[in-house]
């Protein structure tokens, strides 16, 4: 592969079809408190908020199908062909959203414009943030992975920092009614920008054979590599859903079981996003000396231990309680995130890369992850117990602590029987 101080421009690239992708997921998580009424008007503000939330899950329909496509043409035609169309997509759809009519405008067809559109976006999203990922530590050494996929990492939350300063903006001067399609309207320019970024440089293009790109041949190496598969589907899931918990589901939880209102909330976020941003780097350097699987298993044990005693403050919470609470919460999620695609890369081998890895993410953050929201706050109006939003997040952490435990155990079995 070239070195890392040829391919600056891959860098920024990569790291900008990333800010895009978790931009756009970001501002509708973290819009969804002020959708919630014009999309779902007839409904109370606990139900609203719970259908508003379930939107972000029904990516599930389409991410792992767009996953397979845009692996098998990363895999086949090269990373960047992939990259390019995925982030098109991405920009085009984001227009698109910009101008969907809400209930007041069209009826019921508003919330399933919004619906289909969002589906469609997590569609061609897939083959964005892993690919991204993928073609950056390619290009880049081995020894720098950790701090490259820490930085790469950063990216994730430069999009979702950006998302909540301008939601916070709008909010503050009372132009959210109609100030959320200029927010889209922002990100599809930005995705614009960015493929025509990726324009400009040279492609690796690859001609494998048909049959490489056949659902069959598909469907034979992802069985083949089922394991893999759900140990990556697993641990994404849980990454997925502890950004859920910390910057979306708190959002808007604790103004419904608390004095503190959205506005507050999104303050808090965009400046714990700041410290989460910085704190990437230090992360990375931390997993390039004491190992990645270490940190991933200890950050995973201690939310075993961690998340129902932090849920139990935050009923009736003080600004100071709340802050100590999201504190913990976007550390945990950045300690466990910084070294994650340095992990996955080393598990996956070449040929079938951008396949499995892609595939495996799109499962586990949709499947496990992207449902946090609407799950945790449905536990919690079924049992009236604090805590028990908490509960699913735990049983993630519990399965990537036992997935990665295991991991690292053969790793040392193999490195053991091949010294």
């Amino acid at each position: 592969m070239q070195p890392f101080r040829i391919s600056l421009i891959h860098f920024w690239s990569a790291c900008l079809g990333n800010l895009f992708e978790h931009y756009d997921t970001a501002l509708y998580g973290l819009l969804s408190p002020f959708l919630a009424p014009m999309f779902f008007p007839n409904y109370d503000p606990i139900t609203a908020l719970i259908l508003t939330y379930a939107i972000i899950p029904l990516g599930m329909l389409a991410r792992p199908f767009g996953a397979l496509m845009f692996g098998k043409i990363g895999d086949a035609r090269g990373r960047e062909h992939a990259l390019f169309l995925s982030l098109s997509g991405m920009a085009l759809l984001s227009f698109g959203i910009a101008f969907c009519p809400t209930y007041a405008q069209v009826g019921i067809l508003a919330p399933l414009l919004l619906c289909l559109s969002r589906i469609l976006q997590n569609f061609v999203a897939a083959g964005e943030i892993m690919g991204g990922a993928i073609f950056l530590l390619e290009h880049s050494p081995t020894k720098k992975h950790d701090i490259l996929s820490s930085l790469y990492g950063a990216s994730t939350t430069g999009g979702i920092l950006l998302a909540s300063a301008l939601v916070l903006c709008l909010s503050y001067f009372h132009l959210m009614e109609q100030g959320w399609r200029i927010l889209y309207l922002f990100g599809s320019v930005t995705g614009f920008f960015g493929c025509y970024i990726r324009k400009k440089f040279p492609r690796e293009i690859k001609k494998a054979p048909p049959s490489f790109l056949s659902l069959k041949t598909t469907l034979q190496t992802l069985w083949q590599m089922r394991a893999l598969l759900s140990i990556i589907a697993l641990t994404s899931g849980f990454s997925y859903a502890t950004y859920s918990i910390s910057l979306i589901l708190v959002n808007g939880f604790i103004p419904l079981v608390s004095s503190l209102t959205k506005e507050s909330m999104l303050t808090l976020n965009s400046l714990l996003l700041v410290l989460d941003f910085a704190t990437f780097p230090l992360f990375g350097w931390l997993a390039s000396k004491i190992k990645r699987e270490k940190l991933m298993l200890y950050t995973a044990l201690i939310v075993v231990v961690t998340c129902i005693p932090l849920s139990m403050f935050l009923s009736g919470a003080h600004l100071v309680t709340v802050i100590c609470i999201r504190l913990c919460l976007v550390l945990l999620g950045v300690a466990f995130f910084a070294p994650f695609h340095a992990w996955v890369q080393k598990l996956v081998p070449l040929p079938h890369r951008y396949l499995v890895i892609s595939f495996g993410y799109a499962l586990g953050s949709q499947l496990l992850g992207g449902p946090t929201a609407a799950i945790s706050l449905w536990i919690f109006k079924q049992t009236g117990i604090i805590s028990s939003i908490s509960w699913y997040w735990g049983l993630l952490a519990l399965a990537s602590t036992l997935v990665i435990a295991f991991v690292s155990r053969k790793q040392l079995e193999k490195d053991h029987v091949s010294g």
